[in-house]
């Protein structure tokens, strides 16, 4: 995906989680290096998007297990707080 095309399906996900009231979700944006100069670009986007968000109240990089430094851990609120 490029940055519009992801930025516009992890809002998506993240309605549907609140929705269905998931609390935590792990996304997976892969690793970057098949992008220009092997630069994490949606990496950057998704910590920038899920910073401006208030219905996020905390986000870190995934357990090697889990995805490693190509995925990321979300806690949300509750819907309570969107």
């Amino acid at each position: 995906m490029n940055r519009r095309e992801a930025s516009v399906m992890v809002a998506e996900f993240l309605r549907s989680c609140h929705q269905r009231s998931v609390r935590c979700v792990r996304i997976v944006h892969g690793k970057g290096l098949g992008s220009r100069n092997r630069v994490p670009v949606l990496k950057e986007m998704l910590a920038a998007s899920l910073a401006a968000r208030k219905d996020v109240l905390a986000f870190c990089q995934a357990p090697a297990a889990q995805g490693g430094g190509g995925a990321v851990l979300v806690l949300l609120t509750g819907r309570e707080r969107r």
